[in-house]
Parts: structure tokens; C-alpha cells; sequence
């Protein structure tokens, strides 16, 4: 059975071979149909985006390496790589895994290109013919076979062939390898173009000590000043592994900014410094402790966000800030290596004063993975609170949560959001936001609710009793997991952006399930005169409200598929 994930993760990839590669591989002269065409050209185009990521090189490049076609020898794209000594053989396919037949044929091709019977290839090899004799004829180049697929794994029988022909190949010298580029392989390759290149900063301390164990720190004086040179260039990307960015105009950051300008020496005193980590740090040679540039590699304010932020706001304003505005900065050297510490720090360094739940996610490195999933499909997902959005059609953290809780189809999330949103971070962060969560799901999700809620909404301005207002307002959360129940299909397609059959099938489910639940709700609590608030808010009358709403549905179900069963 396919991972929950891959649906979503073949989707984003054939947008992006539409996207990218479409306009330069034209489809061939083939008398196929539309869907044959699209099916080819799909392939081709993911044999010309393995040989880009392979061998670092353009999509234009990418497509003139393309010789699928009649007569290919199971060979889809050859690129000969000559400054890292690599001969790229591709086999793509846009879908399943290769079958046997579909090795073989690519097997016995490396075989022929090796031995230089080019006879048996078509014109496509032949326009690259002097590449593949100038790769067989210099030393230490390797040959490496690549199968690239929309799939999870490679066959048993599969893999035996190739490990076959390795050690054929492999006779006399190590001189061929093969590759299984499967789906997730092809997919992090995405992602990876999605994610935040590390800062390098030189920074200048002053009056500045050391420790050395158990890690290396240093600490002393900056100017407000370098700290704002540094916003102006990198801005938020300094804060990468921070639990929020620069949040504006709050009372403390206006208190901030309000020191620096009118008693600028008075900073020090005033404020609680910055923690610092970085990958590396480098100090010059001949270095004193009066005053010296470091330079700190990966570098990211951890603590301290709303200070640089507040720092950069009065530079702004005025042009300029007192060389007598300093404050004390703790820099750590955290390394490299996958570990908690650098979470550690952050952690500890934020909640020694109050901080809300959903700035931790921060920390979560799925986020991260969620909003390079989003990238892919152009959706800015912003995990981190910030005082600016980058786009209008961004999605926060906050919208996410209340969708998967809304679509998460169990009844205690859903009465959690409508109780206390803080409660989704508290107690069931996890289950939103699991490892299996993809970033397509995510912005779907999001999509859904947000087209969702406008109906309802339009749907309590227009009523005129006022129970049913009140239904439309309240009951918003609860029509949405009945539908995440009952319609799982339509909520779970693999794809970003609502069609316009979409969206008329999620209002006509969603005005009829809104009516059905008014009716049956009505039924329950009209004569204890209970009011919506109180019941959407409260798992003792919403779970068996669940019972009913789905016992109907699936009534309704049973009786459609069969006209015989007589009505209740």
C-alpha cells in the first residue's frame, strides 16, 4: 500500500515537469492520443530533471541530454558530467517502478553504449555520440545507471538484474554503479530548493570572554548599530531557528525603541541581551578581548528577535543609531551535527518569560518540511509568528491548525477548537501536525476551510431567525468534521487549488449536511432551550450529536443505494 504521502508528493512533481520542463520538450510526432502524449512527455521531461539535479546543471541543458524515443535502447537521456568524471544513463518513468521487460531493455542498453555498438541506438544518441567516446575513453570516469520513477521501490527482480550487471561491468575495474531514485528521492529534491541557505555574519564584540566546555561560548558588548546593518541585510533570515520573528509594534519592541533613541547608554542595563548560536565560529589572528571580529557561521538569533527587530525599526526611522547604544550578546558554538542541543538552548532561553504554545513549533523540524512541501506548490506556510506576511495567499500556523482539527475527523479536536484554540497546541500538536501530514494536504486543507467558512458565513448573514444565525456562527466546526467523515475522497485528493467542480460539490455537501445537523440538533436540544455556544463547545452533547449525524447519513446512504429500504 502506497504511503500516505505519495499521491501528494507525484502530484507536486508532474506540476513542476509541466512547469519547468514542458515549454522546452515539445511532444514528439507520434499519431498517440492526448493522454499518451502527456504520459511520454511527462517521462521525458523527469529523465531531463534527474539529469539536472544529478549532474547540477540547467533544464535547458537537462533537455538536450533527452534521447527517449523509437529506437532508445532503453536509454531515455545520456549525460557525460566531465568536470566530476560521471556518465548519467537514465531510464524515467512517470508513474510505476519499472517492470523486468522495462530493466532488461535498459540493462542491455548500458551494455551496448559500453561496448560501442551505437548502431543499435536512434539519431538522439547519435547527436550525443562524441560525449558517451570521450567518457569511455578518459580514465576514472564512472558510468552510473539511474532509474528514476513516481514510485516507492524498485522490484526484487529488478534490483538482482542491475546488481547483475554491475558485477559484470565491474569484472576488471570498479568503473559502474546503479541508483534507485524512487518518489521520495525525486520529491526531496524539491524540498531542498524550498530550504534557507544558512547565514555567515561578521560580527564585531567587545570587552568580550570565552568558555570552552562543555561546548564554546563567548560573550560581551555589540553595537545596536552592527545589529541593525545586519537586519538591513538579511532581515528575517536571521532568526531562522528562532520561535518567531520580529513582531512590530508590540509594547515591549515600542519600549525597545524608545530606550535607544533617548537614552541610547542606557541599553545595556535595560534590555536582557541576545543568545546567538552558530555552526562555527572564527576569530582572526592577534586577536584582544577590547574588540574583535568574529566570524560566526549558521549564524541565528534564538533570543532576542523582538530586540534586533525593535533595533532595526528606530534605523529606519532615523538613518542612524548612537555608537553608545551596546547590549550583551552570548554567541554558542552548536555544530553541525543533527542533535537537541541547539533546540535546548532555544527552548531554555525562551521560557523564562511567558511565551505561547504555538511559538514552539518553531523548534518542530516538520514544520520546516511542511513549509518547503508548500514552496513547491508557490504557497507561503509561515510556522513563525511575524509582524509582515509575505503574501496574501499565505497560510499561517494558526490556520492550519484549526483546519487539520476541523478535517481531523475526532470529535474531542474539533470541540477543542471551538473551546480554546491553544488547547490544539497543547494537547494535540502531534496529531495535527504528524510525520505522515504532507504539504499538499496541509494547503488543501486550509483551502477547503477557508472556501467552506465564507459560505457559512454568507449563509448567517442572510438568515433572519435567529437560533439558525447562531446555528451558521457556532456550528461552523462541527459541519466541517462531518464532512471530513463523510466525504473523505473529495476532501483528500491530491491536489492544492480547488477545481470549480470542487468547489460546487463542497457547497452543495455543506449547505445540505448544515441543514441536516440543524434539523437533528434542533431535535435534541431545542426544548431545553440550549444554546449553540454552549453545545458545539462541549464533548458531552457533541459526541452523541456525532452518533446521530452519522447514523442518518449512512441511512441515507444504505436508502439511495437501494430505493426499496422505506424512509424513518
Amino acid at each position: 500500500m502506497p504511503k500516505p504521502n505519495t499521491h501528494a508528493k507525484k502530484t507536486q512533481i508532474i506540476e513542476v515537469l509541466k512547469q519547468d520542463y514542458f515549454p522546452i520538450i515539445p511532444q514528439l510526432q507520434q499519431n498517440w492520443s492526448a493522454d499518451q502524449h502527456e504520459k511520454n512527455r511527462l517521462s521525458r521531461s523527469l529523465a531531463a530533471f534527474a539529469i539536472a539535479n544529478l549532474a547540477d546543471v540547467t533544464p535547458a541543458q537537462a533537455a538536450h541530454s533527452i534521447i527517449n524515443g523509437k529506437n532508445d535502447n532503453g536509454i531515455d537521456a545520456v549525460y557525460f558530467d566531465s568536470s566530476q568524471k560521471n556518465l548519467w544513463l537514465v531510464q524515467a518513468k512517470a508513474g510505476k517502478a519499472p517492470d523486468m521487460g522495462d530493466n532488461k531493455k535498459f540493462c542491455d542498453g548500458i551494455r551496448d553504449l559500453v561496448d560501442r555498438r551505437f548502431d543499435k541506438f536512434n539519431d538522439g544518441l547519435a547527436r550525443l555520440q562524441q560525449d558517451v567516446e570521450d567518457a569511455l575513453d578518459a580514465n576514472g570516469v564512472k558510468i552510473v545507471g539511474c532509474n528514476i520513477y513516481l514510485d516507492e521501490n524498485l522490484s526484487s527482480h529488478v534490483i538482482t538484474d542491475l546488481t547483475q550487471l554491475e558485477t559484470e561491468l565491474n569484472q576488471f575495474e570498479p568503473r559502474f554503479e546503479w541508483q534507485d531514485i524512487n518518489i521520495d528521492i525525486t520529491h526531496s529534491w524539491l524540498t531542498a530548493k524550498q530550504a534557507i541557505a544558512p547565514v555567515d555574519v561578521v560580527l564585531t564584540l567587545e570587552n568580550w570572554h570565552r568558555l570552552d566546555r562543555p561546548r564554546r561560548a563567548f560573550y560581551g558588548l555589540v553595537k545596536a548599530s552592527e545589529l541593525a546593518s545586519l537586519y538591513q541585510q538579511h532581515n528575517k533570515s536571521l532568526f531562522e531557528k528562532n520561535i518567531r520573528y520580529y513582531l512590530g509594534t508590540e509594547d515591549v519592541n515600542l519600549g525597545i525603541a524608545e530606550t535607544i533613541k533617548e537614552q541610547p547608554s542606557e541599553l545595556f542595563y535595560l534590555n536582557n541581551g541576545l543568545t546567538i548560536t552558530c555552526s562555527a565560529i572564527s576569530l582572526p589572528s592577534g586577536h584582544n578581548q577590547d574588540s574583535t571580529r568574529f566570524t560566526l557561521q549558521g549564524f541565528s538569533v534564538v533570543n532576542g528577535a523582538q530586540t534586533v527587530g525593535a533595533i532595526a525599526s528606530v534605523y529606519q526611522a532615523s538613518g542612524s543609531i548612537s555608537a553608545d547604544a551596546k547590549l550583551l550578546v552570548t554567541i554558542i558554538e552548536v555544530g553541525t551535527a543533527v542533535d537537541s542541543i541547539g533546540v535546548k538552548i532555544t527552548k531554555a532561553r525562551n521560557t523564562q518569560n511567558a511565551v505561547r504554545d504555538v511559538y514552539f513549533a518553531a523548534l518542530d523540524s516538520n514544520q520546516e518540511r511542511l513549509r518547503q512541501e508548500c514552496m513547491v506548490s508557490n504557497i507561503v506556510y509561515q510556522y513563525r509568528p511575524s509582524a509582515d506576511r509575505d503574501s496574501q495567499d499565505g497560510i499561517t500556523i494558526e490556520q492550519a491548525a484549526v483546519a487539520l482539527a476541523c478535517f481531523s475527523g475526532q470529535t474531542e479536536i474539533v470541540v477543542a477548537a471551538k473551546r480554546e484554540i491553544s488547547q490544539l497546541y497543547k494537547l494535540y500538536y502531534d496529531r495535527l501536525f504528524s510525520n505522515t501530514l504532507s504539504g499538499v494536504t496541509l494547503c488543501r486543507y486550509v483551502r477547503i476551510f477557508q472556501y467552506l467558512d465564507r459560505i457559512f458565513a454568507n449563509s448567517e448573514t442572510a438568515e433572519t431567525e435567529n437560533r439558525r444565525k447562531m446555528f451558521y456562527r457556532h456550528g461552523r466546526f462541527f459541519i466541517l468534521n462531518i464532512l471530513s467523515r463523510h466525504c473523505k475522497l473529495l476532501l483528500n485528493k491530491p491536489e492544492v487549488d480547488l477545481s470549480e467542480s470542487d468547489k460546487t460539490e463542497f457547497s452543495r455537501i455543506g449547505l445540505e449536511l448544515a441543514e441536516l445537523i440543524y434539523n437533528i440538533t434542533e431535535s435534541q436540544f431545542a426544548s431545553e432551550h440550549k444554546g449553540y455556544l454552549a453545545i458545539f463547545k462541549n464533548s458531552t452533547d457533541v459526541t452523541p450529536l456525532t452518533s446521530l449525524v452519522m447514523q442518518e447519513l449512512a441511512r441515507r446512504d444504505a436508502q439511495a443505494e437501494n430505493p426499496n429500504i422505506p424512509p424513518v
